[in-house]
């Protein structure tokens, strides 16, 4: 976030970025040396690109990591194998990377997507739902490769009695592909990293965040790609993990709040500035470097239509308050907030998000005291 006199300054730079320290100083009334500083400021923020003040217009943050199609077919009658069944099918966008991103992007925020897809009609849908929101120029196309999809066969209850995920096309996002992106990323405001890329991916853009001291969020994804994530996480200002997914990491069974309480030291030995374990609608714990450790109760919603959307909301939240520059437990209220309006819509990024509305839903929270 800006202070008064950054923003005046930056606001002259924009229109003549050829000005000279003192005539900034002279225009706003300033000693020279305070402009040297604001500039200095600007600069680290990531406002300002260097001389001559080039003002940096591009991408506030960079969702990296998947996007799939995916489709759920309901059962009409009970399943009969080796022949056809009669069903009801649906079909959403969907990739963590690519939730997240259009979350942001209906917060009014810039942002880009850097994914893979295949040339087909299914990362045409992808396209076609997405860029209104995102930029979607860095999202590449493979030829030998199918665009991501998951496909779901619900029995009539909504319970899974078989799921089929195609997503080898994410193996291709790995080092050498993350690499030819250094330069853009170095730009980044912040970015959110899915771990449905490879270890190295990851590895990689840990180690640009760290050295070009970029805020690094990571969304694991599951438990199974908590192989994706190193032991060295030194650099990643946010994770956000649920139990599962820590249990899996650390091999280690819950069995007590205090066991959760030593999990999140486990993260924050590992390097992690700032770590979140959620667990479902059970109390989230949060801890940090500088040893805050706190407690949040989720909202209850009254109506729920899909949670396939919670997590991801719950992260766009999260970074959209940071990114505004409120403190770690106000960003986790946005975070909260954003999933319980979340999993009372049919759609996986609700259609209703907007900056406004977000800020609104979570004073109203507040004010009824359930967040």
């Amino acid at each position: 976030m800006l202070t008064q006199n950054e923003q005046r300054v930056l606001a002259l730079i924009e229109k003549d970025p050829f000005l000279t320290q003192q005539e900034i100083a002279s225009q706003l009334d300033l000693p020279r040396s305070t402009v040297a500083t604001i500039v200095s400021s600007l600069t680290n923020k990531k406002q300002l690109l260097g001389r001559a003040y080039i003002v940096n217009h591009g991408a506030e943050i960079f969702c990296i990591g998947g996007m799939n199609i995916d489709r759920k077919y309901l059962l009409e009658a009970e399943l009969m194998p080796k022949t056809s069944n009669p069903v009801t099918s649906s079909m959403s966008v969907g990739g963590v990377a690519r939730n997240i991103s259009e979350n942001l992007g209906r917060l009014g925020l810039n942002v880009n997507l850097l994914s893979i897809g295949g040339r087909d009609q299914d990362f045409e849908t992808l396209k076609q739902a997405t860029e209104p929101f995102v930029n979607f120029q860095h999202v590449t196309q493979l030829g030998d490769y199918s665009t991501g999809s998951y496909v779901a066969l619900l029995d009539d209850d909504g319970d899974m009695q078989l799921a089929l995920a195609d997503m080898s096309v994410a193996d291709t996002m790995n080092r050498e592909w993350i690499s030819s992106y250094q330069n853009l990323l170095a730009q980044a405001k912040m970015i959110a990293l899915d771990l449905n890329v490879p270890l190295e991916t990851t590895e990689y853009v840990i180690e640009l965040a760290r050295n070009k001291d970029i805020p690094l969020v990571i969304i694991p994804v599951s438990s199974p790609k908590m192989a994706h994530l190193p032991r060295q996480l030194e650099g990643v200002k946010w994770l956000i993990v649920n139990l599962d997914e820590s249990e899996t990491f650390f091999n280690k069974k819950v069995e007590t709040p205090e066991d959760v309480e030593e999990l999140v030291e486990n993260w924050l030995a590992l390097g992690v500035e700032n770590v979140i374990i959620t667990r479902g609608q059970s109390s989230t714990f949060y801890g940090n470097q500088v040893g805050e450790r706190k407690q949040f109760l989720p909202p209850v919603s009254p109506y729920v239509e899909d949670v396939t959307g919670a997590g991801d909301s719950y992260a766009s939240g999260l970074i959209y308050g940071q990114l505004q520059g409120y403190s770690p437990v106000e960003s986790i209220q946005l975070a909260m907030t954003n999933a319980y309006h979340t999993i009372q819509s049919p759609k996986t990024v609700r259609l209703d998000l907007t900056q406004d509305i977000l800020e609104k839903q979570t004073e109203e929270l507040k004010e009824r005291g359930i967040i």
